[in-house]
């Protein structure tokens, strides 16, 4: 469910998978999927009027579209009993959508899989959050060229074209951060999915034209102890606000499931 560089990265992947015997292709633009669907032997395209279709079709949806598509047809995936990937994390900053999907994917016996994207130590947090986590902060360092500023950041558009130096676009909870860019900080939400919530999860997004590359630093403290981990990812070459290791741990997600050999948690 959405065929640009995510879902053109993944479907080209699991094209190679033996055990996978069809792939659904669906997306607003529907020539998009037909682009993708070109490149797949194993592939069927359905109209965006098509949802249904596709979802009873398959046995993993995977979202890899926006926010929108989580928020209306992420729960009648669920409500279908099939299982969901989501990619578009974001989303889930809204409690009561989040809380919908659970109650629902629990009801029909199905399940929810949020991938790492674009970040790794999420099993660190997830462990670490077992005990008590005192603090997590996310610190997120993008080329100018690789953000979309907010509306109330627009002022600083034209300053950022050419900048001299790191600019701070902003610092506090991710659950604000979330709202701000969301097509930028999916990483804030998974973080605080994993560890201690949207509202206790710290963030701060550095617009830094000394850098070529997306960087995410997080550092946790709790009572297993300290963690700093750092990424250093390459942006996608036809979406420079894409890390390609988002879709790289979706890939991994779906070798998971298909082979059933599980590597950390």
């Amino acid at each position: 469910m959405g065929c640009g560089f995510i879902g053109t990265t993944i479907g080209g992947a699991v094209e190679q998978m033996e055990e996978i015997e069809a792939i659904n292709l669906i997306d607003l633009d529907y020539e998009a999927a037909v682009r993708l669907s070109s490149k797949l032997s194993k592939s069927v395209v359905f109209m965006s009027t098509e949802v249904e279709l596709l979802i009873k079709a398959s046995d993993l949806v995977i979202e890899a579209a926006s926010h929108t598509a989580v928020e209306e047809i992420v729960p009648m995936v669920v409500e279908h009993g099939k299982d969901v990937m989501i990619m578009s994390v974001g989303a889930l900053v809204d409690d009561d959508l989040w809380s919908d999907i659970k109650h629902k994917a629990r009801k029909n016996s199905c399940k929810v899989y949020i991938p790492s994207g674009a970040i790794s130590g999420i099993d660190g947090i997830v462990s670490g959050s077992m005990a008590d986590l005192e603090c997590v902060t996310l610190t997120v360092r993008k080329p100018p060229r690789g953000l979309s500023l907010p509306p109330e950041l627009h002022h600083l558009s034209e300053s950022l074209k050419d900048p001299t130096g790191p600019v701070v676009l902003f610092e506090g909870k991710a659950r604000e951060a979330v709202r701000m860019f969301p097509r930028n900080v999916n990483v804030a939400a998974t973080v605080s999915l994993a560890g201690i919530g949207f509202d206790r999860t710290m963030v701060k997004v550095i617009a830094d034209p000394n850098v070529q590359r997306n960087i995410q630093r997080i550092d946790v403290r709790g009572r297993f102890g300290e963690m700093q981990l750092q990424m250093e990812n390459q942006p996608s070459t036809s979406n420079p606000r894409t890390s390609y290791m988002a879709p790289l741990s979706a890939i991994a997600v779906i070798k998971k499931i298909v082979y059933g050999i599980n590597i950390g948690n």
